[in-house]
């Protein structure tokens, strides 16, 4: 009786790891690859998805009233592959979808994890880009400058977007003293790749031409702010 208990508990747990998967970024792009049959869905809003999404998404809106009838459309035999912004609300409309049937796969972090880590995206918005960088040249600043903050953005990416405004306080907070460097992603790859960035926002921290820092993700501004107190010493 024992061995059938754990028996039954084995197959409920490998039956809930298939079917009630939250996959990382790379993972995730991975299974899309591994089932070109399943529905990529984008369960943001319309104007969020007019922004930019995952090739070849379909978008329902998780929050409009009309979700649960949309779903009901669709083929349950077909494995479902969902995100949203970051998370919360393709972990509700995957809980339902798997109520009703659907075998269902999250993006672990959803499209902000997604475009941090430089991944294939689809309808954003044409941008005017910065100008690049050459390597050279950024070599150059980065070392001959006493104090250098790298900020490694893309204007596609909403963590870099949201921090630019306090990158651009602490710049004029700290004029004179610490040398800001912006690099955009795009076009600039062998400036990213030369300094190992695979994922944005980044920050390189350079004092007296030598790197002492590097981190990704979004900071607040008071972890932000450490990155130029590093820069000039006060902090180590």
């Amino acid at each position: 009786m024992k061995k059938y208990s754990l028996l039954v508990l084995f197959l409920a747990l490998s039956v809930g790891s298939l079917f009630a998967q939250v996959l990382d970024v790379e993972s995730f792009s991975a299974k899309i690859a591994e089932q070109p049959q399943a529905l990529l869905l984008d369960v943001r809003t319309s104007g969020e998805f007019g922004g930019g999404h995952l090739p070849k998404a379909t978008n329902i809106d998780f929050r409009s009233e009309g979700f649960a009838k949309e779903i009901d459309k669709l083929d349950k035999s077909k494995p479902v592959l969902i995100y949203c912004l970051s998370g919360g609300r393709s972990a509700q409309a995957a809980e339902l979808m798997r109520a009703k049937g659907f075998q269902v796969t999250e993006l672990k972090g959803g499209y902000l994890k997604w475009t941090t880590k430089l991944m294939p995206l689809e309808g954003v918005p044409t941008v005017k880009h910065d100008a690049a960088w050459s390597l050279a040249d950024f070599e150059k600043m980065a070392k001959e400058n006493d104090a250098v903050v790298v900020d490694f953005y893309a204007k596609w990416c909403a963590p870099c977007l949201k921090m630019m405004p306090m990158v651009d306080k602490f710049a004029g907070d700290y004029a004179g003293k610490v040398t800001v460097i912006k690099v955009e992603a795009d076009g600039n790859q062998a400036i990213l790749q030369a300094n190992g960035i695979d994922e944005i926002p980044s920050f390189l921290v350079f004092r007296k031409g030598k790197l002492i820092q590097k981190t990704t993700g979004f900071r607040e501004e008071p972890k932000l702010k450490e990155l130029f107190d590093q820069a000039i010493g006060t902090i180590q």
